[in-house]
Order: C-alpha cells, then sequence, then structure tokens
C-alpha cells in the first residue's frame, strides 16, 4: 500500500526481524513543484525524527528542505540520487524513491 504525504510517497513493505520497511521518495506534485532537480542531499543513516528534514533539494524552480513523515530509524539511502539527481525526477518509483526506514511507532503508517 502506498499513502501521500507532505509531497512524498510511502510505501510500507516487507518486515525484516519483524519490523516493517517503509521505502519513501518523492511524490510526482513535487516533482511538478520544483522542477528539474540539480541537486539532492538526503538524510544520514540512523535516527530521524518526524519533521526534521529528510531532503533538502534544490531545483529549477524552487529551493527546499522535505520534513521526514514519521520517527523511525533510516536504515538505506538513495545514494546514487545524490551524484545522479536526474533519478529524483523520474516517475519510476524504483528510480526516485530517497530512503528505505523503519518507524518507531507501530501505528505510524496508519496514522499518515
Amino acid at each position: 500500500m502506498i499513502k501521500e504525504i507532505n509531497q512524498l510517497w510511502v510505501q510500507a513493505g516487507d518486515k525484516i526481524d519483524g519490523e516493517v520497511i517503509y521505502t519513501i521518495g518523492l511524490s510526482s506534485q513535487l516533482q511538478d513543484e520544483v522542477g528539474d532537480i540539480s541537486f539532492a542531499s538526503i538524510a544520514d543513516l540512523g535516527a530521524i525524527e518526524a519533521d526534521e528534514t529528510l531532503l533538502n533539494v534544490e531545483a529549477s524552480k524552487a529551493a527546499i528542505e522535505i520534513p521526514a513523515p514519521f520517527s523511525g530509524t533510516i536504515i538505506e539511502r538513495h545514494e546514487t540520487a545524490e551524484e545522479t539527481t536526474s533519478l529524483l525526477d523520474s516517475p519510476d518509483q524504483t528510480s526516485n524513491w530517497l530512503v528505505r526506514m523503519t518507524a518507531s511507532e507501530a501505528n505510524a503508517f496508519a496514522s499518515l
């Protein structure tokens, strides 16, 4: 299941060690609003709180910070997207994802 919040899409995925892994990426609405992305800085691995900066992005129409939709632990970053920012412009969710993370609270996804 995929939900959209804060101009991000969030997909609940498989469980690892009993924890659901969530993949988070850029919504088409955000892509349209910012234009072609020229710079992206994704949050580091480890703990992140809801509303802390998940992504800093500079694009042809805007430079913005995108907050994390919920608290949790980032376990994987899409590092290639920082180097090849055109991936973040893609409509393909296998290309425009930012992080994979677990949630601090079991109902985090349900409350989006």
